[in-house]
C-alpha cells in the first residue's frame, strides 16, 4: 500500500510538471525532449499502478 501512495503522489508531481511545459515544443528541443521525458514517466508510474491495483484486487477475490 504503501508504494501505491508513493506512485500516486509522484504521478501528481510529474502532471503538475508536464503543465508547466510545452506541449507544442519541437521534439528535437530541449523542452521537448523533457515534454518526452514527462510524458514516459507518467505512462511507467501509472502501469506500476495498475498492475498493484491488480494484485490487490486479486488478492482480495
Amino acid at each position: 500500500m504503501n508504494r501505491l501512495q508513493t506512485l500516486r503522489k509522484q504521478k501528481q508531481f510529474w502532471l503538475s510538471v508536464k503543465r508547466t511545459l510545452d506541449k507544442d515544443a519541437p521534439m528535437h528541443s530541449e523542452e521537448g525532449f523533457q515534454y518526452a521525458r514527462v510524458l514516459t514517466k507518467l505512462v511507467l508510474i501509472e502501469l506500476e499502478i495498475e498492475e498493484i491495483e491488480g494484485k490487490e484486487k486479486a488478492a482480495r477475490l
